[in-house]
């Protein structure tokens, strides 16, 4: 009776660690392609669905087998077999993969690609296979996370990720309104990468994205694929152009028309993906500042707005720079309710 009643235990542990209840979504199985989370209700842009612990961490970005290892070891029964039931990129063809190492390539770098690789094509799920396959950056490393872990991939995402250090959990919110019975996707690449490149960087989880984006003709002009292609073309571009006047030379960047011109219109096409993650939020705050150095406040105030709303959306007002983005709001309405009384 003791292993009878040990066995129950441990059944409903896994249980309640595989199946959290909230009031957003369910995971459902999915042929041919695992779990996937999926609507209950009709649910609107900037709901946080889910804040999850990880359930294994390896705190340096090495990912030997060793290291994978030693923090399985210390997971419970329960959450090693919670672990083992998380989808694996094995069984993938030799054939499509590189079968040499570079002669320069040594030590731990060289013994990281010859697991990972053996563990990519393995007849069956591994440690490594698993981790490879649903780990998520968390400060200089990464971690598992069980629940998170159950979404699946889009480029064309309609819910975001992030590691928030004020909560230490992982987030996930929705970036547009998702309906009754849809399944909400995040994206395991950068979405904003080209279909080529995208495709390599999927290739390592086992599988090619389906989504309308990859799915397209993208020589055909009337396809969302070729209109989303030449967006994200477009948004690689202005990226490029503006990189230099971000960040500390913004305020030369401000006496450029053409650099406030292009990072109008990367707000545009950001939008027009459906992109309403931190790279929207962080645009809209470069604009505000821009803005406030040129003394246009009443401009800069909209911008300051938007980036608060797309922040607060995406990550949520707790994450730990929020109150910077609410600080130049603050600061820019006072300075145009100033610049109002002046005249």
């Amino acid at each position: 009776m003791e292993g009878h009643e040990a066995n129950l235990s441990l059944i409903r542990e896994l249980l309640t660690l595989k199946n959290p209840e909230n009031d957003y979504y369910e995971t459902r199985f999915i042929p041919g392609k695992g779990y996937g989370c999926f609507a209950i209700k009709p649910l609107k842009r900037g709901t946080r669905i889910l804040a999850d612990s990880p359930l294994l961490i390896v705190p340096i970005g090495h990912y030997l087998q060793s290291d994978i290892e030693a923090a399985f070891e210390k997971l419970s029964s329960a959450e090693k077999t919670l672990y083992f039931s998380l989808h694996s990129g094995h069984g993938q063809d030799p054939r499509n993969w590189p079968d040499k190492i570079h002669p320069e390539v040594a030590g731990r770098e060289r013994q990281r690609i010859k697991e990972q690789h053996n563990a990519r094509v393995a007849k069956e799920p591994s440690l490594i296979s698993i981790f490879q396959t649903n780990c998520m950056e968390l400060g200089k490393g990464a971690a598992v996370f069980p629940n998170a872990a159950r979404f699946n991939h889009s480029c064309c995402p309609n819910a975001c990720f992030n590691w928030n250090p004020a909560i230490h959990k992982e987030t996930i919110h929705l970036m547009n309104d998702v309906g009754e019975g849809e399944e909400i996707t995040i994206s395991y690449c950068d979405m904003m990468h080209e279909k080529t490149l995208r495709a390599w960087e999927l290739k390592h989880y086992g599988f090619s994205c389906d989504c309308p984006a990859c799915n397209g003709d993208e020589d055909d002009a009337n396809t969302f694929a070729h209109k989303s292609a030449e967006r994200r073309y477009r948004i690689a571009e202005l990226e490029r152009d503006t990189r230099f006047f971000r960040g500390a030379r913004l305020e030369e960047g401000a006496k450029r028309p053409e650099f406030i011109m292009r990072m109008l219109e990367l707000a545009k096409l950001h939008k027009e993906e459906a992109d309403y993650s931190v790279r929207l939020a962080n645009i809209y705050l470069d604009l505000a500042l821009v803005c406030e150095a040129t003394g246009d406040y009443e401009h800069g105030r909209s911008c300051a707005s938007n980036a608060v709303k797309v922040k607060r959306e995406c990550q949520g007002s707790d994450f730990p720079d929020y109150e910077k983005y609410k600080e130049v709001l603050r600061r820019i309405n006072i300075k145009y309710k100033a610049q109002l009384f002046t005249k």
